[in-house]
């Protein structure tokens, strides 16, 4: 039986519900619009369906619960399709997916008719398959406008044809001055994507890639490709932007990856680091071979850390167009959280995985059930977690003011499965050869500093990378879950001061460098720690007044109000609670203060008791 929906002017027909089964053949006329309103299931059971017109099923699932060959010249849109059944179904028509794409029994031929469709709406994914996809497939990877910057991208398909007609088609690829090897012509032939190599005895792993004309994409590659915006001639030809001319849409042709995947020393052409490298480091640069998102929490990882590390294109100044983050399993914290890289790795993404031990090659294996299957609406999502927390960002005082993003940002997690000590949860910094700050720990920089509960006597070292001479700065510090009798402070060993942070709040503190080392120094800066509890006052705290405060010669005065009278006892406490200097004296207007030793630098609390009423002030030893 064949259904023909023959008309001679364009009709639409709209579908609430649609099955045809029993082998029933579909022939659908040139002109005519099959359109489906809200989540509507199209059945086929089986047979052949010609569609010389428009199916648009943008809310529904096209079902295929038989054989089914597809043809014809007409363009098919739908959210869902679904292959469930034995035997094989066959494109020969072009379907657009918008959604999922679940073959849960048999085989699908996509037969180069298959599209799996990203753009600012979302991005189709590939639910995990229990029967098998064959023929080529065409995967799409929308880019919304953004820096002029390198992305970290995968193409999630093995290309039937070169880097030329997949990639390049959307956007241009460099390396030439002349055009040769099928590169985009440049002044300067410097190229603009490249693999990693991490294989090499020496060498930084990065290489540029020979061709465009004569290679192909790798589902299991990562690759590094500078996104300009799309093919506009004169862009090329411009100086340097600092964002990208339009958003646009990569796609690549070829074969799906599914069943099992692991990465170990052995894959090709992206197998896991084996050599002791220093500049390589044990690190790898591997793609999400799925087209679906990964939790990167749940995936078998044996000898390779919990932390992955992404390139963001958003991190930064408009010069920086970019910055490495950082997200680690133990702590479930990204660096900076600024950034929406979190535990889910996208379809389309390619990441950094590194060894636990140095010269020794850990494994990475994906399953099918690792796969999430969601349609995605942005690249990342984000997440929250409940640690105490700090993260601290610092900017170009001038970008702050426009609202720009951080030049880079470092974060501590606090918790008590955590020690001072390096282990899981603790992520070492990668650098991105410009200014970075770490916080630095047992001689290592971190980008994430794993450590036990917050007690006075912590202190946070910052470390300062590659900062210039004569700029304004600011750091922004976000405390988050803090105990809120603890107050931190900002320690400027350059200047001598320390500056009160709020312990649940954000705090900026601006901070210039000079033509002197000392101020751009990597040890300029780092975070103390000291508890309020000790802060309580029992009386009026206007009583004393503490000049000069800071000290800087280990002599202070106590101004106390002249109608004061009797005696007045008077204690120095650290912040580990211990007195360190006492005296019983008469009340007077002017109290001098003279420490029998030298007290170190730092923050104390000097008690005033009178009449068994106590009050107390911080001071800050310089």
């Amino acid at each position: 039986m064949k259904l023909h929906y023959r008309l001679f002017s364009s009709v639409w027909i709209t579908l609430f519900l649609m099955s045809f089964s029993n082998a029933q053949d579909v022939f659908i006329t040139a002109g005519t619009t099959i359109s489906s309103s809200g989540e509507v299931i199209i059945n086929f059971g089986s047979g052949t369906v010609t569609n010389n017109g428009v199916i648009a099923n943008s809310d529904g699932t096209l079902n295929f619960s038989g054989p089914v060959t597809f043809s014809g010249a007409g363009t098919t849109h739908t959210k869902n399709l679904t292959i469930a059944h034995s035997g094989t179904s066959v494109l020969n028509n072009t379907i657009e997916v918008t959604g999922s794409l679940l073959v849960s029994s048999g085989t699908l031929n996509a037969n180069d008719h298959l599209t799996l469709v990203s753009n600012a709406a979302g991005s189709a994914v590939v639910a995990p398959v229990g029967g098998s996809i064959t023929g080529a497939v065409t995967v799409q990877r929308y880019i919304p406008q953004g820096k002029r910057a390198f992305r970290f991208l995968t193409p999630s398909v093995t290309t039937t044809n070169f880097i030329s007609n997949n990639w390049q088609l959307t956007t241009h690829i460099t390396g030439s001055t002349t055009g040769a090897d099928g590169f985009d012509t440049t002044v300067s032939g410097n190229p603009s994507l490249f693999t990693y190599d991490n294989q090499q005895a020496t060498g930084s792993g990065w290489e540029a890639i020979p061709t465009t004309n004569a290679t192909n994409l790798n589902a299991m590659q990562g690759y590094l490709l500078l996104i300009r915006g799309d093919r506009t001639p004169a862009l090329i030809t411009q100086a340097s932007q600092a964002d990208m001319n339009a958003p646009i849409t990569l796609s690549a042709t070829g074969t799906l990856t599914t069943g099992t995947v692991t990465f170990d020393s052995s894959s090709s052409p992206a197998p896991i680091n084996d050599t002791s490298n220093s500049t390589t480091d044990g690190y790898s640069f591997i793609g999400n071979p799925y087209v679906n998102t990964i939790d990167w929490n749940a995936l078998t990882k044996p000898g390779l850390t919990g932390t992955y590390y992404v390139w963001d294109s958003n991190m930064g100044t408009s010069d920086n167009r970019g910055a490495y983050v950082a997200y680690d399993t133990s702590s479930g914290s990204s660096a900076p959280s600024s950034s929406s890289v979190n535990r889910y790795i996208q379809p389309g993404q390619a990441f950094f995985v590194k060894n636990s031990v140095s010269g020794t090659p850990g494994a990475i294996t994906f399953n099918e059930s690792d796969k999430l299957g969601a349609n995605i609406t942005n690249f990342y999502r984000t997440e929250t977690t409940n640690f105490s927390r700090l993260e601290l960002q610092v900017y170009e005082t001038s970008e702050l003011s426009l609202g720009g993003y951080p030049i880079d940002a470092a974060v501590s997690v606090f918790d008590h499965q955590f020690t001072n000590a390096i282990e899981n949860g603790d992520v070492t910094k990668l650098s991105t050869g410009i200014e970075n700050i770490s916080f630095l720990n047992s001689n290592l920089s971190l980008a994430i500093d794993a450590r036990p509960q917050v007690v006075p006597t912590d202190e946070l070292l910052i470390q300062l990378q590659q900062f210039k001479a004569n700029k304004d700065y600011t750091f922004i510090t976000h405390f988050s879950n803090l105990d809120a009798s603890t107050t931190p402070f900002l320690l400027d060993t350059y200047l001598n001061q320390y500056t009160a942070l709020a312990n649940n709040a954000a705090t900026e503190v601006a901070f210039t460098t000079t033509t002197n080392v000392l101020s751009h120094a990597p040890n300029r800066f780092k975070i103390v720690f000291q508890n309020n509890t000790l802060t309580q006052p029992d009386i009026d705290a206007a009583l004393m007044v503490i000049y000069p405060n800071p000290v800087t010669n280990n002599q202070f005065n106590i101004s106390l109000p002249s109608n004061l009278t009797g005696e007045v006892s008077i204690r120095i406490i650290n912040t580990l609670g211990q007195i360190v200097y006492g005296t019983t004296t008469a009340a007077q207007h002017a109290i001098s203060i003279t420490p029998r030793s030298v007290l170190a630098q730092g923050v104390y609390l000097v008690e005033l008791t009178h009449e068994g009423k106590s009050t107390t002030e911080k001071i800050i030893i310089q």
